[in-house]
């Protein structure tokens, strides 16, 4: 049966041809390191993810490729043409489904010449933090020996220049649409444009023409390989947002269109440096914050600008396109969550699109293959179908739970014809994945929870909330299969004046179950301590926070955990840390230190409201009361306390199986 087309994204969904090349539609999936690769060859795990996101309805697909050996074969190589089958083949299932593909050469920070080791190389030897320029090694190696840049002679410059446009031919010859040249986020070319990393005084370095020479030279070399009339596509950084970066106005005016003149036929502008002190990745930008950078380079081009930083609604694209700001918008986390967002946006199911929550686990697993918290099926696609085997035996399941662990156990259970049902004790389904969507910057958090409760109330599952399960309703219900997915409960240290008034639990206060007074000690510095943190210091409250171990949010993930290091340290929050609470009075909190050298081993920090925030336990209350009674099964953090990808993972795989 036929689907209306939600005319309300006539510009999303309208064709645009460049260079030659007619793309379907305006969206655009951008590259990622997604590390299906072995030994560097492209696989049917490669080919099978991307036709998905091919078949459901991205027009672009644009492949992060490397041209040279990187330290593991996670990531595709383009080197030599024994690699040209395995690109084919995964170009093959994509245009069958009339999607286009370029290749995105990203060479992140490093090359490898020969049989040499991988090295972080550069123009000049500049770098601007002491470290590579990003928690992500993307291909580089570990060894603290090769961690700083290091200068490129001309001689390997030209064996690069070379390379492009050998590993450029072999990609036409794979079949591909284009190739892409990565240009920003701090990357070797695009330290080669800025005169902050780029000091060389020879003929790659001087003026803006100088130091654009090298990728002049590889646009030329591409064309001499593949073919003049081979698509070159770039993606650069709008501005670097480093202290002495090049601007916007630069980027507009003078870098992009040397491009343009050059022969490049579509620029992706993204925004800033690894370095810059500005959100690329992280919770806190939201959609369509960047949007401005395209537009103003827009403005002075005539080749299409495609621009998306963290935009994950359609509607937003429809927008930006129908307004004039941008030609393309792209799409990143959000096809790895759900590889139908564009169909199911098309057809006016906006409800039904599985949203990324933007918790950045996908970039923690940079260089290693690529997970998602929401989509458990990412990366498996080959061996895994989007819609599971129905069950060769419909059973009576009872799941005590309505997290996420629970309520994907539900769904998939329910998919595959089993007699469900979802008992949870709060009045409405989503654990404690609901109060995490309270703090500040974890809006995308709240999407996921409603997209959860949607799909419950569609699917025809028996829910039943506000009741804490007991075994008399476990009996009276008589199920085949009992899962238990109760979660957790706060650890509470056991420490002198605990049971005090004046102490209260983080989760408390995020629900607004309970209010701080004037001066608040926060005991726990990890992701909970930190959601409440920001929770307060949005509402000015004073506070102080403890955390036993070396560093603050040592449990956040990297992308995210830098962004919001920035933040608590802009709102000047005092953090005390290798800090073990002994004891808590009227009056505040006291501990002891791992280390002297700050001031005594103990120390007092005074406070009217003692919020705790040290983590959660295992809630087996109930799994062990049904040991031996009832067949029962534990997911997620009723299991062990872990992260919301775990009970995701949990949830699907068991309702798969059950």
């Amino acid at each position: 049966m036929m689907r209306r087309i939600e005319m309300s994204l006539k510009n999303v969904f309208s064709s645009i041809n460049i260079a030659g090349v007619e793309i379907p539609n305006r969206v655009r999936m951008s590259p990622m390191a997604l590390g299906y690769a072995e030994d560097g060859r492209s696989t049917k795990r490669f080919a099978r993810f991307f036709e998905e996101r091919a078949q459901g309805g991205v027009g672009l697909i644009d492949w992060a490729l490397w041209p040279y050996r990187t330290e593991h074969g996670y990531f595709p190589w383009t080197f030599d043409d024994k690699f040209i089958p395995g690109l084919a083949m995964v170009v093959d299932a994509v245009h069958k489904h009339g999607t286009k593909i370029v290749g995105q050469f990203g060479t992140g920070y490093g090359w490898a010449f020969g049989d040499g080791p991988v090295e972080i190389i550069g123009p000049s030897g500049v770098n601007l933090l002491g470290r590579p320029s990003t928690p992500f090694r993307v291909g580089t190696p570990t060894n603290a020996k090769r961690l700083l840049e290091r200068p490129l002679s001309v001689k390997e410059i030209e064996i690069i220049v070379k390379t492009y446009g050998q590993c450029a031919k072999r990609l036409r010859t794979a079949g591909f649409d284009g190739v892409e040249l990565m240009l920003g986020a701090g990357y070797t070319l695009a330290r080669f444009i800025s005169t902050e990393t780029n000091k060389r005084t020879d003929e790659y370095g001087g003026d803006l023409d100088g130091r654009m020479r090298i990728i002049r030279e590889i646009v030329e070399s591409i064309k001499n390989e593949a073919g003049s009339d081979f698509p070159i596509f770039s993606k650069i950084s709008g501005a670097q947002f480093t202290k002495n970066g090049y601007t916007l106005e630069e980027c507009a005016t003078e870098i992009v269109p040397r491009l343009e003149t050059m022969g490049i036929c579509a620029v992706d502008v993204v925004v800033g440096w690894h370095e810059a002190p500005v959100g690329m990745l992280s919770n806190s930008v939201t959609p369509g914050q960047y949007l401005y950078l395209g537009e103003t380079v827009k403005k002075n081009v005539k080749i299409p600008v495609i621009c998306g930083d963290r935009t994950n609604d359609l509607r937003d694209a429809e927008k930006a396109i129908s307004e004039g700001k941008i030609d393309i918008m792209t799409l990143g986390r959000q096809l790895l969550s759900d590889p139908e967002t564009c169909n199911k946006a098309k057809e006016g199911r906006f409800e039904d699109i599985r949203p990324c929550m933007c918790c950045a686990w996908c970039l923690e697993t940079v260089d290693t293959p690529c997970i998602c918290s929401v989509n458990p099926r990412l990366g498996i696609e080959y061996i895994c179908s989007a819609e599971p085997p129905k069950a060769q035996k419909a059973k009576k399941i009872l799941i005590v739970g309505g997290g996420p662990g629970g309520m994907e156990a539900a769904l998939v259970a329910k998919q595959r014809g089993h007699d469900v049902t979802l008992m949870e004790k709060q009045d409405k389904v989503g654990g404690m994945l609901a109060a995490a969507a309270i703090a500040p910057h974890k809006q995308d958090t709240q999407y996921l929870v409603d997209y959860y409760r949607t799909q419950i109330a569609k699917s025809g599952i028996k829910l039943i909330t506000g009741k804490t399960a007991t075994l008399s309703d476990v009996f009276q219900i008589n199920p085949d299969e009992v899962i238990v997915a109760t979660g957790t409960k706060p650890f509470i240290p056991k420490v002198p004046g605990m049971a005090r008034a004046n102490v209260m639990l983080g989760v408390d206060v995020l629900m607004g179950k309970r209010e701080v007074g004037d001066m608040t000690v926060i005991i726990g510095g990890g992701m909970v301590g930190c959601e409440v943190a920001e929770f307060l210091l949005q509402k000015g409250k004073k506070m102080i926070m403890l955390e036993m171990l070396p560093r603050v949010a040592n449990d956040v993930p990297r992308a995210l955990r830098f962004d919001l290091m920035m933040r608590l340290k802009k709102a000047k929050l005092q953090m005390e840390t290798d800090l073990m609470v002994t004891r808590i009075t009227e009056y505040g909190v006291w501990g002891e230190r791992k280390t002297f050298q700050y001031g005594p081993n103990e120390a007092f920090f005074e406070g009217d409201t003692i919020v705790v925030a040290a983590g959660y336990k295992s809630e087996k209350t109930l799994a062990k009361e049904l040991e031996g009674k009832v067949s029962v099964h534990r997911i997620g953090d009723s299991n062990n306390p872990g992260r919301v990808k775990d009970a995701i993972m949990d949830g699907f795989m068991l309702g798969r199986k059950i």
